[in-house]
């Protein structure tokens, strides 16, 4: 088969499922589709969620790998910050709650002279941009997929490929 001809072929295959991923996969829209006000559980389709978990989880892997603690203080300000938010936007979720009392909870024990410029350990991916939105965008599409905003997942998704073809091209600067 011509290669033309298997490219288009392709691509008419790919929008037809696109289309009928949109069609069959439309729940979360319409009247009720925006209740995650009074979720207080599970996975949300907002960015600033994602963000947060990440910062939850890197927040865990600092302490167990003993990363330096004023550099952990730099990365808590603004995760404290983004939790408030949330907080305010999904008063009830308890995931959230939880997070935003850990940060306080460590940000507190912090020794208050540590160095804030000190830099975490080579291969602490905290701060690595690519790996960080890899990682984010990664959840926040999987969570536009399930709220039926495919062609949102799709772009998230192409970011993500995006960030992991970086992190493959740069093997130095990637642990």
């Amino acid at each position: 088969m011509n290669r033309r001809v298997g490219l288009v072929l392709l691509l008419a295959l790919a929008a037809c499922a696109t289309f009928t991923m949109t069609a069959a996969h439309g729940q979360g829209k319409g009247l009720y589709g925006n209740d995650t006000k009074d979720k207080t559980s599970g996975d949300l389709d907002d960015q600033d969620y994602w963000w947060t978990k990440w910062d939850a989880k890197m927040l865990e892997e600092a302490i167990k790998t003993r990363q330096p603690e004023g550099h952990i203080a730099v990365c808590l300000a603004s995760a404290i910050n983004r939790a408030n938010d949330l907080e305010k936007k999904y008063p009830k979720h308890e995931e959230i709650k939880k997070w935003k009392a850990r940060f306080t909870e460590v940000d507190k024990q912090i020794d208050q002279n540590a160095p804030r410029g000190a830099s975490f350990k080579p291969g602490f991916p905290w701060e690595m941009s690519n790996f960080a939105q890899a990682w984010v965008n990664y959840g926040y599409g999987k969570a536009k997929y399930d709220a039926g905003n495919v062609s949102e997942a799709v772009g998230l998704y192409q970011n993500v490929v995006q960030n992991l073809k970086i992190i493959h091209d740069n093997p130095d600067r990637y642990d």
